[in-house]
């Protein structure tokens, strides 16, 4: 009968390969491992991501706001308008109330 520790080519997981030299097998997996932790630790940075998230749709709306100044200035007018509609509506409520 044959152990499988006779045959060191069968404890190697699929897809990997044999190599000569353990200390360079053990450095490898070990940077691996090390790039694993660093993807894993950014992934559970929620916080971080949020706002790498945020900057990067500040940039966007303000490139976009610089390439359309007539959009930018309609929507602030519709802003403003509603504003004052809403404003105007309380104050009149207010008077009618008296």
């Amino acid at each position: 009968m044959t152990d499988s520790h006779d045959n060191p080519s069968e404890s190697i997981p699929p897809g990997a390969t044999a190599s000569t030299d353990p200390e360079r097998s053990v450095e490898e997996q070990r940077a691996d491992l090390a790039d694993t932790v660093a993807a894993l630790a950014a992934k559970a940075d929620v916080p971080a991501r949020v706002q790498d998230s945020a900057n990067a749709q500040l940039h966007e709306a303000k490139a976009f706001a610089k390439e359309n100044p007539q959009i930018l200035t309609a929507v602030s007018l519709g802003i403003a308008l509603v504003a004052l509609i809403i404003f105007r509506r309380k104050r009149s409520h207010r008077r009618s109330d008296r």
